[in-house]
């Protein structure tokens, strides 16, 4: 057994700028894009200044800082 089937490899980091206009989620579940890993995701709820989005699909959640999420796909 290996670490990675322990635990996914995280999400692959775009280089790219955030959004010039952050989206701010406002209901569970509402769907987003997070720009950094170039993945929809839903929107789970906030923490520290932090999103907490999960795969469409189902999966683990991830965090992301509010200046990456987007509405539209960038």
């Amino acid at each position: 057994m290996t670490s990675d089937t322990i635990a996914p490899a995280a999400p692959p980091v775009r280089r790219m700028a955030p959004p010039s206009e952050p989206y701010r989620p406002s209901s569970v579940g509402e769907r987003v894009f997070d720009v950094r890993s170039g993945r929809w995701a839903a929107f789970m709820g906030w923490e520290h200044g932090l999103a907490f989005l999960r795969p469409l699909n189902g999966g683990i959640e991830w965090d992301t800082e509010a200046r990456w999420i987007s509405n539209t796909e960038q």
